[in-house]
């Protein structure tokens, strides 16, 4: 396998845009990725393009519509659809047509367009799991993070008070991203007034959802100094799975096991150990994290689940101002989600845009001092989860 390079990166802003199609969004992203990597459309040799199924017919055969957009070369093209993993598992494919030496440059891009409000199940099919979930039992996303959130302030002492911090210091860091679509900085006192959504948690501790694309031109290492001059090393992809056992309440079911016979988060922690493995590295080393904050709860739990620190000390590093851009580990330097809102399906290759800015030192104002090693996760229902590493 060879070793693969990040080379272009492009973002569409995020927020809502109802004059534009998942097309508009992704062509606009492909189109600075393109032009930041230094090649031409006529340079790409593979697409691998992801899109939720907000995005409707075109969206689900995203690469050939954007082909039709810009040019149809002829190249092969696959479309991916795998929930919130679904842009790191658009870059695993780039990057595996380039590591097999099938191709030396390839795109990988996502899109979504995504309703207003939670996400709702689509049809009233009764033998649909998600029309029971919804439209039966009423549980929407922050309800699982609830439960999972509530267990955690009862085992570990984390507080109300945590929570809101959370919003606070990636509110902080949001505020200085121009790709941003939130870019108010709050108070704790300011999240503490929003309304409980569902208790614990309330709206302004819960991302909203929104439309956005990313894309990315990856490389041969060897012949990315031909188009760049700072190109970032693809270090790790991985694609993870829940484990039996696993007690996380988690997005779809509608029962989960009591007896714990498996890491809470289990499909993270498998894919984090994967890219963990692929690239020589552990949580030690890395400079900077991207990590999927949908809810606060997520942001303390995942720097345990990926091991930066043990159960129940994510409120300490909090507390201490350890994941601020100054601090030991900065998590999502981007604003997150929270900052972003959720656009399913483009959200892990937003991530990797702005750990790539970061690698070059581009990140402006909101730059982490130093980068050499950036990671970022993303979360999905039905226990699936992508983590990628990369280098410079």
């Amino acid at each position: 396998m060879r070793e693969v390079a990040i080379i272009g990166v492009g973002l569409h802003p995020w927020g809502k845009f109802p004059d534009k199609t998942v097309v508009d969004l992704a062509a606009e992203a492909s189109k600075r990725a393109i032009k930041d990597a230094g090649v031409d459309w006529r340079d790409i040799q593979a697409i691998a393009a992801g899109v939720y199924k907000w995005g409707a017919e075109s969206g689900m055969v995203l690469g050939q519509s954007l082909a039709g957009r810009l040019g149809e070369t002829g190249v092969p093209i696959t479309n991916i659809y795998n929930m919130c993993a679904t842009a790191t598992s658009v870059l695993r494919a780039a990057y595996l047509n380039v590591a097999s030496g099938e191709c030396d440059v390839a795109l990988a891009v996502a899109a979504d367009i995504s309703p207003k409000g939670f996400f709702p199940t689509r049809g009233d099919d009764p033998t649909d799991p998600a029309h029971a979930r919804f439209s039966m039992v009423g549980l929407t996303n922050p309800g699982y993070w609830a439960i999972d959130c509530r267990r955690r302030m009862e085992k570990y002492g984390t507080t109300e008070e945590h929570l809101a911090k959370v919003k606070v210091a990636v509110s902080k860091h949001g505020a200085l991203n121009p790709y941003s679509r939130y870019k108010k900085e709050y108070t704790v006192e300011e999240v503490l007034n929003s309304p409980v959504v569902s208790d614990p948690l309330r709206l302004y501790e819960i991302c909203a959802t929104s439309d956005g694309a990313a894309a990315a031109v990856v490389c041969s290492a060897d012949k990315a100094a031909q188009y760049v001059s700072k190109p970032i090393t693809i270090a790790g992809v991985g694609l993870g799975s829940a484990m039996y056992g696993d007690t996380s309440a988690r997005l779809g079911m509608l029962c989960f096991p009591s007896k714990p016979e498996a890491p809470i988060l289990s499909e993270s922690v498998a894919a984090s150990r994967m890219a963990y493995e692929q690239a020589s590295v552990g949580p030690e080393d890395i400079d900077l994290l991207e990590l999927p904050d949908n809810s606060s709860w997520h942001y303390l739990q995942y720097l345990e689940a990926l091991g930066f620190c043990g159960p129940g000390e994510a409120d300490r590093l909090l507390d201490e101002g350890q994941t601020m851009i100054t601090g030991k580990i900065p998590v999502c330097p981007s604003g997150g989600l929270s900052s972003f809102g959720e656009a399913l399906s483009a959200q892990g290759l937003q991530q990797v845009a702005e750990v790539v800015w970061h690698l070059r030192g581009e990140a402006g104002a909101r730059q982490v001092p130093d980068a050499k090693v950036g990671m970022c996760q993303t979360y999905g229902m039905m226990g699936n989860s992508g983590t990628v590493i990369l280098k410079r």
